[in-house]
């Protein structure tokens, strides 16, 4: 069996850019009037911005993707817009910790402590403890 290397596929500077490794949600984003940066859309007006085919195989691929994909897609951004629309979630503060400082430290540890264990995942998540906020 072949099987390709998804952390090296989906982080291809030559698809996602010289800072393909670092976490940009905004890649995934076009505004509605083209890709220039300095272009402001309203929300509801932007794109998804799809890469070229193969750069992104999170649900495999080809005749044999998975055949929940679409399914889970929807399903995961309807989770999402629903806690999110009365929550927040910040990391705990530690003592003489800013909150900025305190997303700082998760960060950090999600580029340090993450790894794959046949999905990518953090290794040891008990370490980036989060609080939930009622909106």
């Amino acid at each position: 069996m072949v099987a390709p290397s998804y952390g090296s596929v989906q982080t291809d500077p030559r698809t996602w850019g010289p800072d393909s490794l670092a976490w940009k949600p905004s890649r995934w984003i076009q505004p509605a009037g083209g890709s220039e940066a300095d272009v402001v859309s309203k929300p509801g007006e932007d794109d998804f911005n799809m890469p070229v085919r193969g750069a992104f195989i999170g649900w495999s691929d080809g005749v044999r993707d998975c055949p929940g994909r679409k399914f889970s897609q929807v399903e995961f951004v309807a989770t999402m817009a629903s806690l999110f629309l009365d929550w927040r979630v910040d990391p705990v503060v530690s003592k003489d910790e800013t909150l900025e400082r305190a997303r700082q430290r998760v960060e950090d540890l999600i580029k340090a402590d993450s790894g794959s264990v046949l999905l990518l995942r953090m290794l040891h998540p008990e370490r980036a403890p989060l609080v939930w906020k009622r909106r």
